[in-house]
């Protein structure tokens, strides 16, 4: 599924991030993002099967794959380049304001898995008060034993506040997660996972696992 030439790019463009070497191989960065538009629409297709949402919202392949240029503006003093590559689907519109699937794809780095990183503030709030309102239905989403097997470190969240979030009780049964900013179910791969011949199997099985989590983050956020 991800070929060898793929992560060979990355290898290179991690060793040399700069904008002479990635010239020099702009054919090898555009071979890996054919690739990657590949297993992005084979994905599609699979994922569509438990979730017929994706199908819809990811009508071109191609625009779910990352771009690798990083953007400046916010990333002064940093390398131009990413290392790694994204194929993110989402099922209900622009995934960066929704939980969605996504594989990350980065030697020695790669893992699938499905829920929302950056949250914007009005969605964070929406979230939080879906937990607070009704625990039992979160926690068998995210403590069910399927979610424990297939993502046995739980949730990831880019950040987590010090204190409860304004308006909520410090001992509120389910405040480690309304301390969180994100809500990631993130499972680790090896690059020969991805390279071997049930790649998409497997994958699309974490995806599966991780949509109780995505349906219920994006319903929370649509209020």
């Amino acid at each position: 599924m991800i070929e060898k030439h793929t992560f060979d790019f990355l290898k290179g463009i991690a060793a040399h991030n700069d904008k002479e070497w990635f010239e020099d191989h702009r054919d090898d960065y555009e071979r890996a993002k054919a690739n990657l538009a590949d297993v992005a629409g084979r994905l599609i297709g699979a994922a569509s099967r438990f979730d017929p949402k994706v199908a819809k919202a990811n009508a071109e392949p191609t625009r779910c794959v990352t771009r690798i240029n990083r953007d400046m503006r916010f990333a002064k003093g940093k390398p131009p380049y990413k290392t790694n590559l994204f194929v993110m689907l989402n099922s209900v519109g622009d995934y960066q304001g929704s939980a969605s699937y996504y594989l990350h794809v980065e030697p020695g780095g790669c893992y699938a898995g499905g829920g929302i990183f950056t949250t914007e503030p009005k969605a964070l709030d929406n979230i939080r008060k879906r937990i607070a309102a009704s625990v039992p239905k979160w926690t068998g989403v995210v403590e069910s034993r399927e979610m424990k097997a297939m993502f046995p470190d739980g949730l990831t969240s880019p950040g987590e506040l010090k204190r409860a979030p304004q308006g909520y009780d410090p001992d509120h049964p389910a405040i480690e997660y309304l301390r969180m900013k994100g809500f990631c179910a993130n499972r680790k791969l090896t690059n020969r996972q991805l390279q071997d011949d049930d790649a998409l199997d497997v994958v699309v099985g974490t995806f599966e696992a991780a949509q109780p989590l995505v349906g219920y983050l994006n319903d929370a956020i649509a209020g």
